[in-house]
């Protein structure tokens, strides 16, 4: 039953990977995610898959060049507002 889960430390390595890098709140290109950190250990299918899931879920915003196709390569992305903030309430409240 545990190996079902093994996938969890990779996926949360992954998205804190993401929000550490898009927290400034400016926009990123694909070849600037898929350069940082533990991000390189992915394909970039696996990397637009996992920015196409934020997207859906309105934790990033992407750039209208891709939105809707996960084919097509991501121009850029960045966190939303909402996000940041939370992120930033967070960072606060941990200090």
């Amino acid at each position: 039953m545990a190996k079902l889960f093994n996938f969890a430390p990779q996926i949360m390595e992954t998205l804190d990977a993401i929000f550490d890098l898009l927290g400034d709140g400016e926009w990123h290109s694909l070849p600037e995610i898929s350069a940082y950190r533990s991000l390189r250990k992915l394909t970039i299918m696996q990397l637009m898959m996992t920015l196409h899931f934020l997207a859906e879920y309105k934790f990033i915003e992407l750039s209208e060049a891709w939105k809707g196709d996960p084919n097509r390569p991501v121009a850029e992305a960045k966190l939303t507002p909402c996000v940041q903030m939370f992120i930033r309430s967070q960072e606060r409240e941990a200090a």
